[in-house]
């Protein structure tokens, strides 16, 4: 969902984030109170300095567990076919709580990111096999909670109306993240955003399913 690019100046980069000490050594963990940061931050990044904190924060994990050297991640717009900035592009803001979940979803892979709720195995494989049909329907943010229940990680604000992103994971880090994104509520239906696409799922087109609004905003 990400590309890692090598940045120029370390110092740099980091010089905007409070972390602490956090410095490498042999065989170093990433430190529970850098975690700790991510994790807040990647839920409510305009809480936490905004979007551009978390390529930074997830720079220093990697620094710290000795994962990688001098690297940071950005969502890949120029990725030709690519579903991270296909997903993007549905959304105006362009969909800060999409990339956030695309930066949640890097991190779990390198098990940094907390989940509020962890699927079992056999949880996972029945969401990621039905979520693509059920999609075809247009969706509210209730229905998805009602459906398939409370997802391992929200990002964006929990306000029912407002937009965000429901991922669910499993304990496998190598299976894919589930992630219903979502628009503003529409004038229409005031109290309850709207599912415009899940990613993630078995059958759809780059592991996408568009739901009838997301067609829609998809031609706009």
């Amino acid at each position: 969902m990400v590309a890692e690019v090598a940045p120029g100046d370390a110092k740099t980069r980091t010089g905007a984030v409070d972390v602490g000490t956090t410095g490498p050594g042999p065989g170093r963990r990433a430190p529970a109170g850098l975690i700790e940061k991510f994790n807040q931050a990647v839920r409510r990044p305009e809480d936490h300095g905004g979007l551009s904190v978390l390529p930074l924060l997830l720079d220093l994990l990697a620094e710290a567990s000795q994962q990688t050297e001098d690297l940071v991640w950005i969502p890949d717009r120029n990725e030709r076919f690519g579903t991270a900035g296909l997903v993007r592009d549905l959304f105006a803001d362009p969909g800060n709580h999409v990339a956030a979940s695309q930066y949640g979803e890097d991190a779990h892979r390198r098990g940094w990111l907390r989940l509020d709720r962890t699927l079992t195995t056999a949880e996972h494989a029945v969401l990621a096999d039905r979520a693509a049909a059920w999609a075809g329907t247009d969706r509210a943010v209730h229905d998805v909670l009602d459906e398939f229940g409370p997802a391992s990680v929200t990002f964006g604000d929990p306000s029912p109306s407002l937009p965000k992103s429901l991922s669910y994971a499993c304990g496998d880090r190598d299976a894919p993240v589930v992630a219903f994104h979502f628009a503003p509520a529409p004038a229409d239906t005031p109290s309850a955003a709207v599912l415009l696409v899940v990613d993630g799922v078995s059958g759809g087109f780059l592991g996408m399913r568009f739901t009838p609004r997301g067609r829609a905003q998809w031609g706009r």
